[in-house]
């Protein structure tokens, strides 16, 4: 027979786990339906935000919906046909924004040259807001999805600069600018569940969103208790997403195009955390996932980028 203080004590362990998954639950409500503070980081006579990698995908879904609260733009791309296309769709979707193109090369081994050539469409304005999209495969490992042993020194080295060297070394250069800056400002870094796990086929990728993840984090805790410039960062997980550069397929609830993706992150700014994951669905994958085994998750992981594999070829 069961003693009086086994029983009790399962009873308040029950209990326990009962509120916390209450608590739980509510916070992932609180997260995904709060209306946005992007109007916070709005202020001063001409507010402008920077969104690097906008030519195409979420970086140019998130440009959009910063226009339509009223910020300026400033486009940042390597393709100058690319960026001059979102330009005119920005202006003719919002014809009182003021919008700016910063041509460079985020992959280029020259990233001091890529950095100052958007530092200097910068200098002269009020910017309160910084987009670090910048990022991806960016078409510079064929095919998109392949095994690291399998890729290349050269495309080790671009996907580095694309995604870790370039939004790093950017957003130092810019630091000085934004504490020049009264009110508060906002660095948005987006971010990969992939490297919050690593993901299959995608190594080199992975690795670097798992130093933003986590460079993110520390900056957020220097900007708040160390230099108090009021900077904001939040970093955001992103799932898999339709309707991007290299994935063509039709989106579905589990998977959000660009431009709802978009919606999501900036519906989730001024939310009161450092990191969240985006999208409703990605959030509860992400919790579920972190709840199977190892090895279980490893051949799932391998499974569903060999799906993507697939879908991608399908939509060429």
């Amino acid at each position: 027979m069961t003693s009086p203080s086994v029983v009790d004590l399962l009873y308040h362990l029950g209990l326990l786990v009962f509120f916390s998954s209450i608590l739980q639950l509510l916070r992932f409500l609180y997260l995904h339906l709060r209306p946005t503070s992007l109007p916070k980081y709005h202020h001063g006579p001409s507010p402008w935000a920077l969104i690097t990698g906008a030519s195409d995908s979420i970086g140019r879904a998130i440009a959009c919906e910063l226009a339509s609260h009223n910020f300026n733009i400033v486009l940042h791309g390597r393709n100058p046909s690319k960026l001059e296309t979102v330009r005119s769709s920005l202006k003719k979707a919002c014809p009182k924004r003021e919008i700016r193109i910063a041509v460079a090369d985020a992959a280029s081994p020259d990233w001091r040259s890529a950095v100052d050539s958007v530092t200097k469409v910068v200098h002269d304005i009020h910017l309160t807001v910084l987009v670090n999209h910048v990022g991806g495969l960016g078409g510079l490992v064929k095919p998109s999805l392949k095994c690291f042993e399998d890729t290349t020194h050269d495309e080790i080295e671009k996907l580095i600069n694309l995604n870790l060297r370039f939004p790093t070394q950017l957003t130092r250069a810019l630091l000085p600018i934004f504490s020049e800056i009264h009110g508060p400002k906002l660095i948005l870094n987006i971010g990969s569940i992939g490297g919050a796990s690593g993901t299959p086929y995608s190594a080199v990728y992975s690795g670097c969103k798992a130093f933003n993840h986590v460079w993110s984090q520390a900056l957020d805790a220097e900007m708040q208790y160390v230099t108090q410039h009021g900077i904001d960062v939040l970093t955001l997980l992103v799932g898999e997403v339709t309707q991007t550069a290299w994935n063509k397929a039709v989106s579905t609830v589990t998977v959000p195009d660009a431009t709802t993706m978009a919606r999501a992150a900036v519906q989730k700014i001024g939310c009161g955390r450092a990191e969240v994951v985006g999208y409703w669905a990605h959030d509860v994958q992400y919790y579920l996932s972190r709840w199977l085994p190892e090895r279980i998750l490893g051949r799932l992981k391998v499974r569903i980028m060999q799906r993507i594999q697939t879908d991608i070829g399908k939509s060429k």
